[in-house]
């Protein structure tokens, strides 16, 4: 590679590389004994990769650098950004009155619908005419997974878990998936543990807690399996006769190899202990910041990252780390807990993860990321090496190496090869991991995955985030961003067995020959070095965990497109072919159109405003089309709707609203700032009357004009009846105008509305205050939509699944036959008699409806292209 690209290492940087070694027991660090460099390894070939053009390179380079641009206005990331995402997930459900998300009411909520599910018969037409809900997908494109683990007894058993979409089985080895117990609250199943003794036992561990916010993705502690997946159960003790919150962020189980009963658990409030199975909990190590029992780590927002145990050793001996936004801890016991040596560390220590190597636990190693005191946060400090069992360590990293400085970072951007900042993201992706038979070989994944053959002196780069179907179709180098578990097969042994599996925000990989030669390309279109022979298949076969934020149908063909998060917009053409998703666009994707009179033509976004792009292709290609916006104040997720009316005409806005007439080709402001602060949530258009828009906004004020079409809309705003929340949605009468709906996604207060004088006033109608009416549950609402052909018929997309209702809101029934207990964020009238559901961590479902009385014409054509 060309050492012009090379950037210099920071000064800080420089001070990190000063800390070689902090020791426990020794004042002055041994140097690391080195061992001996196995034999040259026999590796699986790679395939040959398909001809690449230099118009293809040339179109490639465009697409990346168009990214970047994108990245570099706002803020670095090659998928997403994931604290704004964080925040806007908050932003929709939080209030002064409700600060956190009360996940133990959305769990009683939760079984009171089951209730009433049972209560209901599973034959025949269903509330709002659903005859079943049937997914479609997508099961090829995954979504953010942090647990990963394999039946050691049979390794084509393997259990994953999606942040938003709940445990995954498969039984052939990652080929295919299907969910485990379906109706499993759909919290954020962050980590996985497996019984050594039997494997029919498992441990799932809730929360996501790894994040610089005390409110996010709060889970409601560990559930048990004991039937291999099948049905799994809260264990009672970790949300009762323990400090409240006490298990709300579970980040690490783990099982002593001693004795199964023996149960490790890392939680945000420390490391706990449970010797019955999981039955009850002791704190063993406990995090001051919200249990004060000792003995005491340092205190810090996140508690215990990491927790590793040997498997050599008896009594348990275990080595757990702390922090990441705060100065963190390294703590060892050689007891199960009951005492712990205290390391000294450095000042800037952040997250930190641990890894054993399985050939010989006297080796281990530490990936630091810093807490901001020496370097942005997130930044690489050093990869640390122990051969003591953890009595000193030595720091390894070269910092003068190409990729040395940038293990936790996206190499491409940090040595210049495409314009961009340098950025690292070791606070959110975090993981190392040892070769099983050669403690030299060492993986470190941040928003890359590197690997080292020296013991962690220099790294190589394993595969690319941007070879995907956006650039290079169907390159055996694409390996998609934010590396989160590691795990090798139980079986490998580094010749005839090469197999590791990854888990990253794009769902599941896995490569059968890990040990094939790494690269040291960063700037691969086209390349100059040799590019890495390791080949990764995606996994994602079924694995429906996408979260959609937003979609879209076409009325004249079966296609469905939606844009999700960290996975950009994709699309399918077919209900049939649920793993044949095609991703269009990348970044986060956001809020979706489909020109009723034309399937070729689509509309996407990113995160942020604005973002908007176009396709006159069905997808094949698409270009910007902001042009006149120079607002850029919208939410993360900023909506647009289409006249179906005329298609050419498109609104959008942050605090104040643009409209296009001409298809995007151009923008014009038609509207003031109404609310000050405060954003456009929701939009609609009449569909009696186009010259009616409504336009709902964070704060819970509606905005209607009535001449919308006109060069000058005049708009009147109006609150009352309404409370102070987020409007996650604004739907309208399909016959009457002046019949508005809208919908609240904030906690604490009504979430379904409705005006019958245009929006002036507005009366609640689901049924919360009400007593012995069925209602909708006091849960977020995220949209509501009203059957074209039948007004009477409503439909509620709900934190848990959809509501219908048959009488205009007067009564509410679950309506979830077929469809997952989760965020469902928007409903889509594909036509009059089939309804989608695009949800967040499911995907999309589809359900025909009973016909109205008098039914459109279905005989459109059901496969398109």
């Amino acid at each position: 590679m060309n050492d012009a690209r090379r950037l210099a290492i920071p000064a800080a940087l420089v001070f990190a590389m000063s800390l070689l070694a902090w020791g426990l027991l020794s004042p002055v660090p041994k140097s690391p004994q080195r061992i001996a460099s196995p034999s040259t390894l026999s590796v699986i070939a790679p395939a040959p990769m398909e001809t690449v053009s230099p118009a293809m390179i040339a179109a490639a380079r465009d697409n990346i650098q168009h990214k970047q641009r994108k990245l570099r206005d706002h803020g670095p990331k090659p998928f997403n950004k994931p604290q704004a995402a964080i925040d806007f997930y908050l932003d929709q459900r939080l209030s002064a009155f409700e600060p956190r998300i009360p996940w133990k009411r959305l769990q009683a909520e939760q079984e009171a619908l089951r209730s009433r599910e049972q209560s209901m018969s599973e034959s025949g037409v269903g509330p709002g005419g659903i005859i079943g809900w049937n997914w479609i997908g997508p099961g090829n494109i995954g979504g953010r997974t942090r647990a990963l683990i394999i039946d050691p007894n049979n390794p084509s058993v393997m259990y994953a878990a999606g942040v938003a979409g709940g445990i995954w089985k498969s039984t052939d080895a990652g080929a295919s998936w299907i969910p485990a117990d379906d109706f499993l609250l759909n919290l954020a199943v962050c980590s996985l543990a497996i019984d050594p003794t039997d494997s029919n036992v498992l441990y799932a561990g809730t929360g996501e807690g790894f994040y610089g916010s005390s409110s996010f993705v709060q889970g409601l502690g560990i559930f048990k399996s004991v039937d291999a997946g099948v049905t799994w159960t809260q264990l009672p003790g970790t949300v009762s006769g323990v400090p409240s919150g006490a298990f709300d962020y579970v980040n690490k189980i783990v099982v002593s190899p001693n004795n199964s009963n023996r149960v490790y658990a890392a939680t945000r409030t420390g490391v706990w202990k449970s010797t019955d199975a999981g039955s009850t909990w002791t704190v063993k190590l406990s995090n001051p910041q919200y249990v004060n029992t000792p003995p005491t780590a340092s205190a810090s927002l996140v508690g215990c990252t990491d927790l590793v145990i040997r498997s050599d050793t008896a009594p348990d001996m275990l080595f757990a780390t702390f922090g990441s936004f705060q100065n963190g801890g390294l703590y060892r016991t050689f007891n199960g807990g009951t005492s712990w040596d205290v390391y000294g560390v450095p000042a800037n220590m952040g997250r930190t993860t641990i890894a054993l190597a399985p050939s010989n636990n006297d080796i281990m190693y530490l990936l630091m990321a810093d807490n901001g005191a020496g370097n942005p946060t997130g930044q690489l400090v050093n990869v640390f090496r122990s051969d003591d069992g953890g009595d000193t360590f030595t720091s390894q990293v070269d910092f003068s190496s190409l990729t040395g400085p940038w293990l936790l970072s996206n190499l491409t951007l940090a040595t210049s090869c495409i314009s961009g900042d340098t950025y690292s993201q070791g606070w959110y992706d975090n993981i190392i991991a040892v070769d099983p038979v050669d403690p030299d070989v060492v993986w470190v994944g941040g928003i890359d995955l590197f690997r080292s053959d020296d013991a962690g002196q220099n790294f190589e780069i394993t595969g690319y985030w941007f070879f995907s179907n956006l650039v290079l179709p169907n390159s055996p180098n694409f390996l998609h961003a934010d590396q989160h578990i590691l795990v090798f097969h139980p079986e490998y042994d580094g010749t005839t067995n090469q197999t590791l599996y990854v888990g990253n925000d794009g769902g599941l990989f896995r490569t059968d020959n890990a040990r094939a030669a790494t690269s040291l390309e960063d700037c691969p279109l086209p390349a100059d070095e040799p590019l890495p022979a390791i080949q990764w298949d995606i996994l994602n076969n079924g694995y429906g965990v996408t979260q959609f934020y937003h979609g879209d149908s076409s009325p004249q063909v079966d296609l469905f497109m939606g844009g999700a998060q960290d996975n950009g917009s994709n699309l399918v053409t077919s209900l049939a072919t649920p793993n044949q998703w095609s991703r269009v666009y990348g970044g986060d994707g956001g809020y979706i159109a489909i020109d009723p009179t034309n399937p070729d033509v689509l509309y996407a976004e990113i995160q942020f405003f604005p973002t908007f792009q176009k396709s006159i292709d069905g997808g094949q290609t698409f270009f910007e089309v902001i042009n006149g916006i120079t607002d850029d104040d919208g939410l993360f997720i900023t909506p647009f709707a289409m006249d179906q009316d005329d298609p050419q005409t498109l609104w959008t806005g942050g605090s104040r609203p643009w409209r296009t007439r001409n298809g995007a080709a151009s923008w014009e402001l038609v509207g003031p700032n109404f609310v000050g602060a405060d954003q456009i949530s929701a939009i609609a258009i009449a569909p009696s009357r186009p010259q009616t828009v409504v336009l709902g906004f964070s704060n819970g004020s509606i905005a209607r004009s009535d001449n919308a079409r006109g060069p000058s809309p005049t708009w009147t705003v109006s609150n009352t009846g309404l409370p102070d929340g987020w409007i996650s949605s604004v739907a309208i009468d399909p016959i009457d105008p002046d019949t508005v709906y809208c919908t609240f996604s904030t906690y604490g207060i009504p979430h379904v509305f409705r005006s019958t004088d245009g929006g002036n006033t507005w009366l609640s109608i689901d049924g919360i205050a009400f007593t012995g009416i069925p209602g909708i549950p006091e849960i977020p609402a995220h949209w509501i939509a009203v059957r074209p052909c039948n007004r009477n018929q409503l439909y509620v997309g709900t934190e848990l699944g959809v509501f219908a209702s048959d009488d205009r809101g007067v009564t509410w029934h679950p309506a979830n036959h077929g469809l997952a207990h989760t965020v469902v964020e928007c409903l889509d009238f594909q036509d009059d008699d089939t309804l989608v559901a695009f949800t967040h961590g499911r995907g999309a479902f589809v359900t025909e409806l009973e016909p109205c009385e008098a039914p459109v014409s279905k005989d459109r054509e059901r496969s398109w292209r």
